[in-house]
């Protein structure tokens, strides 16, 4: 018996991802933010069209099966490199990324599943001035983004994809072989990127800092709502550290508030029971009072939260988010007395 699964991976810019000086260019229109990409079954060759993704890495496996024994596998992957178009005055310039090698780790076998392993990625194109650790310390060139899958297939017939590293920017976002969004990295260090992202800080090299990865919002209503916040641009921003509560922030019932970047663990009963990526949406005005008697909300990295009027958005999706979180709330029983 034959298997396949697969898996997605793909690469953008959120609005506001950058800060500081280095919005300047996306603020006077010179460069261009991307729109979140779609909670499920993406048009990869649509988005790569219309310049509305960077980069992707796509991943194949297929396994045959005999008596519940793994008898053959192969992978097929590929990296699918987009361009940059800067706006100056009324032209349009676009540069082309420059791939790097494709790397294919050997598979991890066994009888009864097979991990595949793939990178892809490059230079991004654009040649920014970029300050670098060591002589000369000023360097005019694009910086490398990449992201590595994992793919495991079963002999069951089950898969299991994941994101098992990928660059500090800009934001990469796994589909599984279903087509649904499952994970996401959770930090975007633009500042790093460009001060670290070369080839001695790559997985070319064998030698960089993983970041951190989420899982997707599970409700495709709180994906969508999430995403129409962050395209809107009316919100404020407020910074929670390492470890701080999100109660300790000056958040009104009148405000919802999402997740930009960061990962942020949910304490139920004091004990981890959820961890939640950029995407997450918090509304105290519906929290239950059961919620409020459980439930704390920690920040496991420094974390930026969007902070947007109440009133500005659909009742019914925010009430329809928080009927989810409800019942996933209610999949931990409370401890007794």
């Amino acid at each position: 018996m034959r298997f396949q699964a697969s898996a997605m991976c793909l690469s953008w810019i959120p609005p506001e991802a950058l800060e500081g000086a280095f919005k300047a260019p996306f603020r006077l229109g010179v460069a261009h933010y991307d729109a979140p990409p779609p909670p499920n079954s993406p048009d990869l060759d649509a988005l790569l069209a219309e310049d509305a993704i960077r980069f992707a890495n796509e991943i194949h496996g297929s396994v045959e099966v005999d008596r519940g024994r793994i008898i053959d596998y192969n992978l097929s992957g590929r990296g699918r490199l987009g361009s940059t178009t800067l706006r100056l005055r009324s032209r349009g310039l676009t540069f082309a990324a420059v791939a790097m090698p494709e790397l294919v780790s050997r598979p991890d076998v066994s009888d009864t599943q097979v991990t595949f392993t793939h990178t892809a990625g490059g230079q991004t194109g654009v040649p920014v001035p970029r300050a670098v650790p060591h002589a000369p310390f000023w360097r005019l060139s694009a910086p490398l983004a990449w992201s590595t899958l994992r793919l495991t297939m079963r002999a069951n017939g089950t898969s299991e994809a994941g994101i098992a590293d990928a660059s500090p920017f800009p934001r990469h976002y796994l589909y599984d072989t279903n087509g649904q969004l499952t994970q996401k990295t959770a930090l975007i260090r633009y500042r790093d990127w460009l001060r670290h992202a070369d080839y001695d800080c790559s997985p070319w090299s064998g030698s960089h800092d993983p970041v951190p990865v989420a899982r997707a919002v599970r409700s495709e209503v709180e994906q969508v709502l999430a995403d129409s916040i962050l395209t809107s641009g009316v919100w404020r921003q407020q910074r929670l550290p390492a470890g701080g509560r999100l109660r300790d922030l000056a958040i009104t019932n009148s405000e919802v508030h999402v997740l930009l970047d960061g990962v942020l663990v949910i304490e139920i009963d004091g004990q981890p029971a959820i961890e939640v990526g950029p995407g997450a949406i918090f509304d105290p005005a519906l929290r239950t009072p059961e919620s409020k008697a459980r439930v704390t909300v920690l920040a496991r990295t420094a974390s930026r939260i969007a902070l947007m009027p109440r009133d500005s958005l659909d009742d019914r999706a925010l009430l329809d988010v928080a009927a989810h979180q409800t019942a996933r709330l209610s999949n931990y029983p409370a401890r007794p007395g």
